[in-house]
Formats: structure tokens, sequence, C-alpha cells
């Protein structure tokens, strides 16, 4: 079961979107104080709020709740995930869910693709 990690992903997203907590509170319809109270862990918001939330922030839902594997994936790749797109990112947590026999199939796929170009 994946660990929740709301109030840390909370400020991670805002911060990478580049907005204030009285921005996203705005956009909310809650002040910043409140944001700052659920980055703290303090406080939580109800589930349609965190909807919008990841609506705002362009992120799943699953994202902003839960611990993400990105500190994993730079460990087991020496890669700094920051500086990967989150489609790239969400793209290497799938393929680092899949079975191995799977994984051999999706290279296949992918070398078929690239070679096409």
């Amino acid at each position: 079961m994946n660990k929740l990690n709301f109030a840390e992903n909370l400020k991670k997203f805002r911060e990478n979107k580049g907005l204030s907590k009285e921005e996203l509170g705005a956009r909310i319809g809650v002040s910043g104080v409140t944001v700052g109270y659920w980055e703290s862990g303090r406080n939580e918001p109800r589930m349609g709020k965190v909807d919008h939330i990841a609506q705002i922030l362009d992120v799943t839902i699953d994202d902003l709740l839960f611990e993400n594997t990105y500190k994993e994936i730079e460990n087991k790749l020496n890669i700094d995930t920051e500086e990967l797109s989150e489609d790239k990112r969400k793209a290497i947590e799938l393929i680092l869910s899949l079975p191995d026999e799977e994984v051999k199939m999706f290279n296949l796929l992918m070398e078929r693709s690239i070679k096409k170009d």
C-alpha cells in the first residue's frame, strides 16, 4: 500500500508550477494560510478540494496524495528526476512496475518505433 505524502507533494507541485500559497488558495477558494496548514500537515483538505488542487497543478490525485518513487528512481538510475518532464517520470514509473517479460516486450516495441524514424 502506498504511503500518504500529501503535505510534501502539495508544496513540491505548487512550487514546480510557480504558484505562491496565496495564488493557489485563490484558485481553489481558500486562503494562503490554509494552503500553508495543508503543506505543514496541520490540516487536510476535503476530497473535492484535492481533486481541484490536482487539476490546477496538472497532476493526478495519486501523485498528489501518495509518496512517489522519484527518489527511488534517482538512486537506482543515478539521474536527477527533477530535470525530467512529468511524462518521462511517469514512463519510468510504469516501466519499473512491469514484470521483466513485459519490459522485454516494451523494449522491442520502442526499438522498432525508433528505427522507423
